[in-house]
């Protein structure tokens, strides 16, 4: 897992990406046994994303907001792949710079792998939605501009994995009010 010491802000993060002459500040307050004693009962949470900056924006908000979650990111279908089996849960963009996430998604199901996969994602074709979610995804949420929007993929992910329910489980009281658990009724 990647070690993230940073605390910042996701707005801090946007900032720094734009500035790189400004230094992280980091937190060497916690022992490396108590990082690691944490890290084990966290849930492993795989980012497949190729935008840099989106990365690290979602990555520090999980630090940042999501107790009980530790992320890691990758940039694509291939590396996705090779760590499968190290993850919990794989949050992925359908925009792929080695594919796409219908194709990553498929990939995951037909190796028999049984993690939850939850699409964040700059596309909103509900065409597209459809494959993912007839491919395997067990939930499809839209890219927005709102803070909230990642608080509500995260509940969504702790639903399906945090209380170790089963992926199949149909989705009831973890999703708040107003979103479905293939999409975002807002759009």
């Amino acid at each position: 897992m990647t070690d993230h010491t940073t605390r910042t802000t996701p707005d801090d993060a946007a900032d720094r990406a734009a500035d790189p002459d400004v230094d992280d500040v980091t937190d060497d307050s916690s022992s490396d046994t108590d990082a690691t004693a944490a890290d084990a009962e966290a849930i492993a949470l795989l980012h497949v994303e190729p935008d840099p900056r989106s990365a690290e924006v979602f990555s520090v908000f999980v630090d940042r907001s999501a107790d009980g979650i530790a992320s890691r990111s990758v940039d694509g279908t291939a590396a996705a792949l090779d760590a499968i089996d190290e993850v919990d849960c794989v949050v992925t963009e359908h925009r792929l710079p080695d594919g796409s996430g219908v194709e990553l998604v498929d990939q995951i199901r037909r190796r028999d792998v049984d993690v939850p996969v939850v699409f964040h994602t700059t596309c909103r074709d509900p065409e597209t939605e459809a494959a993912a979610l007839d491919a395997g995804a067990d939930a499809y949420f839209s890219k927005r501009s709102e803070r909230d929007q990642y608080e509500r993929v995260l509940e969504r992910i702790r639903g399906l994995v945090g209380d170790g329910t089963s992926r199949t489980a149909p989705a009831t009281t973890d999703i708040p009010s107003g979103v479905s658990a293939s999409s975002d009724a807002e759009e």
